[in-house]
């Protein structure tokens, strides 16, 4: 099962990379077939195997040897290892279908710097399964987020999408959760922008970094949140 889980999750992310790739080429998802960007050969099924193809070709194209991005293969190789870290039978749908819409929306913001709008509101609509706050604290914390958004919309501090998402994260976690979940995603940006060259738009996609943290603080919510509280 860890290796059905595995191949499932690297699956998915390696669709919602095509998603987001295409989307922002507005070409469809269906046509044309999958193709080398560089020397627009046409890839064979055992080129397109999620993780596995990126290390048997080395990261490059098997025909005229470009390199071929190391952030989509980190992005399979991420989703893989949550998904195959879960133990089905004791965690709830709704988290994992919560995780796995947090992995698509990292996909297009790791290709276009921006989440769909649609995108949130799917997350939106999975949160509000799990939804842990009572009427009283949602409404204040709405007008709350609503002014956060404006006065962001004047400094851009953070990408108008990174609040949505935690505004939607909050619905069923708490502002504790949310902490460890930034600080992690922090850690992890840290840790990127070492091994990574800087953005030449000083742009950084913080939704797979958010990902990250949200995923690492949900594993280990037990040990993590009582070090603050």
């Amino acid at each position: 099962m860890i290796i059905i889980q595995f191949l499932l999750g690297a699956s998915l992310a390696s669709f919602f990379n095509l998603v987001a790739l295409r989307d922002a080429r507005g070409e469809s998802i269906v046509r044309p077939r999958s193709h080398c960007d560089t020397c627009q050969m046409q890839l064979a099924a055992f080129d397109l195997i999620p993780v596995l193809s990126y290390i048997i070709l080395i990261g490059k194209c098997r025909y005229c040897k470009s390199s071929l991005s190391a952030t989509f293969f980190f992005n399979e190789l991420m989703l893989g290892i949550a998904l195959a870290s879960l133990n089905i039978q004791h965690t709830n749908f709704p988290f994992m279908l919560s995780l796995i819409m947090m992995a698509f929306l990292s996909s297009f913001d790791l290709v276009q710097k921006q989440v769909p709008t649609w995108g949130i509101l799917g997350l939106f609509c999975i949160c509000l399964l799990l939804i842990a706050h009572p009427l009283t604290q949602i409404g204040p914390a709405f007008v709350i987020y609503l002014v956060v958004q404006l006065i962001n919309q004047k400094k851009h501090w953070v990408g108008a999408g990174d609040l949505d998402i935690y505004f939607c994260l909050w619905l069923i976690s708490s502002v504790l959760f949310l902490l460890w979940t930034t600080f992690i995603a922090c850690i992890a940006a840290l840790v990127y922008l070492i091994v990574a060259p800087w953005p030449k738009d000083s742009k950084i996609p913080f939704v797979p970094f958010i990902s990250v943290g949200y995923f690492v603080t949900f594993q280990f919510q037990s040990v993590l949140l009582p070090l603050i509280s």
